[in-house]
Parts: structure tokens; sequence; C-alpha cells
């Protein structure tokens, strides 16, 4: 089966966090990106079983200039930025990520290498 829709999480490399910290900062991500997106693209997605591509970015800098494609793009999108409680200092671009996305626009984000 060919999957049409699809949400994307971008990590950076640095700064290093914990995996639990990961985990949440793309929860976060995904929630923020989800408020955004178009509530007939979410059911479609979700009837498709809500297919989410975890990708990873050298920094934060990096995960910044895919913010900006997005928003050229018009594409729904969150960039989370840390409050800076436990690992990280505050201010800190810790995930991007998508609202769901048509396979038309995959092709986005196709330079990105899926997160280790």
């Amino acid at each position: 089966m060919e999957i049409k829709y699809k949400q994307f999480v971008v990590i950076p490399r640095r700064p290093k966090m914990s995996s639990g910290k990961i985990a949440s900062q793309s929860c976060h991500a995904t929630f923020m990106a989800l408020e955004k997106t178009d509530k007939k693209l979410i059911a479609k997605w979700k009837k498709e079983g809500m297919c989410v591509i975890v990708l990873e970015c050298e920094n934060e800098i990096k995960l910044h200039g895919i913010d900006k494609y997005l928003e050229q793009w018009n594409i729904p999108h969150h960039l989370y930025i840390d409050e800076g409680i436990t690992e990280i200092p505050a201010g800190t671009c810790t995930a991007l990520s998508t609202g769901v996305m048509t396979e038309n626009q995959f092709w986005m984000l196709s330079q990105l290498k899926l997160f280790k």
C-alpha cells in the first residue's frame, strides 16, 4: 500500500538530548503542528494509519532553515523551543514537526536522513 499522507518530525543532532527528552520534544512539536493542520487532512491521515517519519538534521541552525523553508511553502508546522527546565538551555530549538503532508509534498524533506 502506498502511503499518501505523512507527518514528519525533524530532530537536530546537536544539542545532544537524552532519548526521553527527544521523545517528549517530538510529541510537543507534533501536537502543535496538528493543531495547525486542516481537519479533513488529519481525518484522511488517521484513516490511512497515521504515518509519522522521524528525520534528523545537523543542528539548530539547519532546523531554523527547514522552518523558513516550510513557511515559504505554507506547510503547517511547528518549531518547538524548549523552556530550559531539565537538560538544555531555555530557548533551544529541539524539534520541528510538519502537519500532515500529502504525497506531492514529501519531496520537500527528501534530503534529510532518518533519525538514528
